[in-house]
């Protein structure tokens, strides 16, 4: 039952985001998107239950912040060299973020 509150929680956040994009504009919204409003709720929802896994979670968010500036700056890079592609270039960035982020934790765990 708790990842289905997380995952409300999350769909939430989203939701206003998107809103936010409606009516205000994209680039509103991305920086809304940007700052760790999801983070921050993942946060507490996790560590409710387990005090002790909060610096594993904060570190994790370091290295989640690192892959996002990455696949930013990927995304834009592919967007301007394949601009009829966008889809197919969000995908890509997504999976080269997602793998640099398993890298980069799978390169710092003891």
């Amino acid at each position: 039952m708790e990842i289905v509150i997380k995952s409300l929680a999350s769909a939430g956040v989203t939701a206003i985001v998107l809103l936010i994009a409606k009516f205000v504009g994209p680039r509103f919204a991305g920086a809304i998107a940007g700052v760790p409003i999801v983070f921050a709720i993942s946060y507490i929802l996790v560590t409710m239950g387990n005090k002790g896994s909060s610096k594993e979670f904060l570190i994790g968010g370091i290295y989640g912040a690192i892959a996002a500036i990455f696949f930013s700056v990927v995304l834009i890079w592919f967007n301007q060299q394949f601009p009829k592609y966008h889809w197919i270039t969000f995908v890509v960035a997504y999976i080269l973020c997602f793998l640099l982020a398993l890298g980069i934790v799978q390169f710092t765990t003891k």
